[in-house]
Formats: structure tokens, sequence, C-alpha cells
């Protein structure tokens, strides 16, 4: 299995050779802040099993969630939050909320293309996306 740290950094090491400079910074600052935002705010959303995995793998191994889970635990829900309240509060205007609705589609497109995410994820991911990406 890929964690969600593994697929980011693949990501990453993917579209550094591809884009310019200032466009992977963007791209790169999107990511970071949102690895943040998922191990300050994860735990909130863990099912029983999730919980247990975690508290597991976290206190035996120091692992954190993103160095646990999956890409296919990255939730519509938790995509709002992080744009909703999370860029918000650390100073992203609303320029950057459009730019972090576009990186992450262009994540979870690179994901679903490499097998991490089945389609019905990325379509439902893409659809609360595509409202950030009009609204700003």
């Amino acid at each position: 299995m890929t964690t969600i740290n593994e697929a980011f950094r693949m990501f990453l090491n993917e579209q550094e050779g591809n884009l310019k400079p200032d466009t992977f910074l963007d791209l790169e600052d999107v990511i970071l802040l949102y690895e943040e935002f998922l191990e300050f705010s994860a735990e909130d959303s863990f099912s029983e099993e999730d919980r247990e995995l975690y508290n597991t793998r976290h206190e035996n191994e120091n692992r954190s969630y993103c160095d646990i889970f999956g890409p296919e635990h990255l939730t519509p829900s938790g995509i709002k939050e992080f744009l909703d309240d999370y860029v918000v509060e650390v100073g992203g205007g609303k320029k950057f909320i459009g730019t972090a609705a576009k990186v992450i589609e262009k994540f979870f497109e690179w994901a679903q293309e490499k097998g991490y995410i089945d389609e019905k994820a990325l379509e439902v991911n893409s659809e609360v996306l595509r409202k950030y990406k009009k609204r700003y």
C-alpha cells in the first residue's frame, strides 16, 4: 500500500520536471499545507477501526497519519474543511484557495491514474473542487 506521504512525494517529484519553478513552488506549498492540515485534523473523522490502527502505529512506530493511511482516506469533507477553514486560517487569500483547489484536483487525477484511488473517489472529490475553482 502506498501512503499519503509516499503519494505526495511521488506526485511532487513527477511535477517538478514538468512545471516552471514558480508554478512548482505554488504546487509544493499547497501539498505541504494539505499534509499539515491532515496531520492536525485527521483524527476528528476516524472510524473505530482507523482510530485503533492509528493509535497502535503512532504509539509503537511513531508514525504520523500520512505515513499510515493511503490516498483513499482523503475525503470530500476533509477537502472542504481544508479549503474553507485551514487555508483561510493560515492567511491564504481567495486566489490561493482557487490555486489550492486546482492543485488538489491535479493530485487526485494523478492518484487515480496511478491506481491509488478509484474513479468514483476522483469524481466525488472533483465535484467538490469544481465549486472552489469556479468561486475563486
